[in-house]
């Protein structure tokens, strides 16, 4: 998948984000992970895969190649642009679009083909659940007396408010009939049903882990769960990269939540407090978050990588050594932008730019800023999704060469 720059990125730049980047998603690839874990000897009777969420059709092919002649139908829920880009050549593969964050009809209208291919699966069959990142509003089936726009309305206000996806998933139990647990009683009758997830949810419990990523829609004691990849393996990736780019590292804050502004001037703090010989990095990985009912405007556009890049360049704005942040949101998408993160770096900051980056943070209106920066990074959706990274390096003062000079290996 291609990573667009904007045309100030220096090439030096634009090859280490772009290295990053392909490394983190080749790390991530659904396809592979799933069939890392897969364990043949488990299914011995006709599967059939249910399957939602952000990396639902990469996982999807995965499976269907893994269970070969004991693969029997599948029914796939995968956001409208993913599933543009997908054409499923075995007919016995119904794919279906569903909006995210916020659930439309489509999503009702396709979560109920599911719930009518999970009670037409004959009792000696088994079933593969597929669940990845976004799964939670991909699946909408609304409680009796429960309408669609009450459901939008809920999720619409914890979001903006910058709510941890714990919070918003608990809300969403409340109003689905397919959440925590719901559809793992339709499928209470198959002769054995397991789940393999695609994990984007922060936390070290794996039983709230479970039940928090898509709202836990099988997570229940029979149901065998495997997670194939999660942000640890981001950060896991991360650390591996910074070697071989020689770069040293001097922190890593895993499972890194709250507000994105905050652990960007964190992160910043890092690199001012810590005196190595440079090149050397901090890194976090996690699921920062944006509170937009405290902007100073109604009118924002960024998410929590962008925020999060421009409030760490503040904090180095002030310091006399030359670094780089790079900050993105693993399935390609910053909150509700077009953005996958930001690359920013101290040649960027003239002293005329630094007054309105504050502006923009404290208005939330972050993508504009760094469009005038030159510093947003897109990748269009990437088909998987375990949160986000970010990272900020310190270099040395004669290291300007020192940055790749060439594109990353395919």
């Amino acid at each position: 998948m291609p990573t667009h720059f904007q045309p100030g990125l220096n090439i030096a730049h634009r090859h280490l984000a772009c290295s990053l980047i392909e490394t983190v998603l080749k790390a991530l690839d659904p396809q592979t992970a799933l069939a890392k874990h897969f364990d043949p000897t488990i299914f011995t009777r006709p599967t059939h895969i249910l399957a939602f969420g952000k990396a639902s059709i990469p996982m999807t092919n995965a499976a269907i190649a893994c269970l070969g002649d004991r693969f029997a139908r599948a029914t796939v829920i995968s956001t409208p642009q993913l599933c543009a880009q997908t054409q499923f050549k075995n007919p016995l593969v119904e794919l279906l679009p569903a909006d995210h964050p916020l659930p439309s009809r489509r999503n009702i209208d396709a979560a109920n083909r599911l719930i009518e291919h999970a009670k037409s699966i004959p009792s000696n069959h088994q079933a593969l659940i597929l669940i990845s990142g976004g799964g939670s509003a991909l699946l909408c089936a609304p409680r009796d007396g429960i309408t669609l726009e009450h459901i939008i309305q809920i999720t619409n206000t914890l979001l903006k408010a910058g709510a941890p996806i714990q919070e918003i998933n608990r809300a969403r139990s409340k109003l689905e009939t397919l959440k925590a647990g719901g559809l793992a009683n339709i499928l209470d009758h198959v002769a054995q049903a397991d789940a393999f997830v695609l994990c984007d949810v922060i936390g070290d419990d794996r039983s709230t882990t479970l039940q928090t990523i898509a709202s836990g829609p099988v997570a229940v004691p029979s149901i065998n769960h495997t997670i194939i990849a999660s942000n640890q393996t981001v950060l896991d990736t991360l650390i591996a990269w910074l070697a071989r780019q020689h770069i040293n590292l001097v922190d890593t804050q895993r499972q890194a939540i709250g507000p994105a502004a905050d652990l960007g001037k964190a992160l910043a703090r890092k690199l001012i407090n810590s005196n190595p010989h440079p090149p050397f990095a901090a890194c976090l990985g996690g699921e920062p978050t944006v509170d937009t009912t405290t902007s100073t405007s109604t009118q924002g556009s960024g998410g929590p990588m962008l925020e999060l890049a421009l409030a760490g360049a503040l904090e180095l704005a002030r310091t006399d050594f030359r670094w780089t942040i790079i900050t993105f949101a693993t399935d390609g998408i910053d909150g509700p932008t077009d953005a996958a993160g930001a690359i920013i770096t101290s040649d960027m900051l003239t002293p005329d730019r630094l007054e309105h980056i504050g502006i923009a943070l404290d208005a939330h209106n972050t993508l504009p800023m760094c469009d005038l920066l030159g510093a947003t990074i897109r990748t269009g959706q990437t088909g998987t999704n375990v949160n986000d990274l970010a990272i900020a390096i310190r270099w040395d003062d004669g290291e300007a060469n020192a940055l790749p000079t060439q594109p990353p290996t395919k």
